[in-house]
Order: structure tokens, then C-alpha cells, then sequence
């Protein structure tokens, strides 16, 4: 008597096939795909600016309106064995000073917040800045506006500091 092969034992032997041209249909996407994690982005609400050995993240300016005052928000690290003196200027040309000690760290919104006297953009716009060192020089920087909201909404800015 001949035994007849069931769709049950048939469906087993092909299974391993079946996986093995599943397998490499999908290692075919990568093929047309480019890796994501390969494309540089900025995770943050903010710009970098790296200044020789000064290093700015995550630099926003809240503001209001055009025309009226602005805090800048990010953290600025000194990675120079020297303080380094950071001047922020809009394109009005009043300007306010940052010092950062050597290898130190400050935050633009810490303590005493850094404000400009008057932003050249709405909120949802982009800013001109001028950031200069004494080592860098002077850099024009486009930097996001965003409104004294929800994360930014302690930094809504007061009157602007002197310079």
C-alpha cells in the first residue's frame, strides 16, 4: 500500500522555502532604501553653531513679536583652556555679551537669561544673528523663532538687557 503525501506534510516541506524567499525579498528593501540613521539632523527645536572651540546647541530666540525684545534659549560649552567672551548682535545692531569660563558650560536661559532688544522675525520665523568670538570671528547665524509657549513659556522675554 502506497501512502499519499497531505496537504499538511506537503505545506511543511515547503515552509522552509517559503521563509528563505520571504527573507530575501525583504533584505531586497534595503537595497533601494538608504539608512536613516546615516543623514545628519538636528533633534532639537534649536540650530547648532560651532565657533572654533565654542560650541552653541540648540539656539532658539523667544519672542513675543517683530520689533520686540527676544531671549536666546541653548547651551554654549568652552572646550578652550581660556574664558571666552560670546557677543550676540541682531540685525539692528544692538548687541549683548556671553563670558563661558574655560572648559565650562553656560546656559543662554539659565540664571540670567541673554536678551536681544529687538528680533527681526515672527514668531514661526527665522532670525539673523551675528555671533562672534575673539577667536572665530564674527558669523551670521539663521536662527528659529518660536513664541513663549508651552517648553519656552518661562523665557517670554522682559526687557532686554544692557549691553
Amino acid at each position: 500500500m502506497r501512502q499519499t503525501s497531505s496537504p499538511a506534510r506537503a505545506a511543511r516541506r515547503l515552509a522552509p522555502v517559503a521563509a528563505a524567499v520571504v527573507a530575501l525579498g525583504l533584505t531586497g528593501c534595503q537595497l533601494t532604501n538608504p539608512v536613516q540613521t546615516n543623514d545628519p539632523y538636528v533633534p532639537s527645536d534649536g540650530v547648532p553653531v560651532d565657533l572654533d572651540q565654542v560650541q552653541i546647541r540648540d539656539l532658539v530666540v523667544v519672542a513675543e513679536s517683530k520689533g520686540g525684545p527676544g531671549t536666546l534659549s541653548g547651551a554654549v560649552v568652552n572646550r578652550s583652556g581660556e574664558p571666552v567672551t560670546i557677543t550676540f548682535a541682531g540685525e539692528g545692531g544692538a548687541s549683548t555679551t556671553v563670558q563661558v569660563p574655560a572648559n565650562g558650560q553656560e546656559r543662554l536661559s539659565g540664571t540670567s537669561p541673554v536678551s536681544l532688544a529687538a528680533v527681526n522675525a515672527d514668531p514661526g520665523g527665522v532670525a539673523t544673528l551675528q555671533i562672534s568670538t575673539a577667536a572665530a570671528g564674527s558669523n551670521v547665524v539663521h536662527v528659529p523663532v518660536l513664541p513663549p509657549e508651552g517648553y519656552y513659556e518661562t523665557l517670554a522675554p522682559s526687557a532686554p538687557s544692557t549691553p
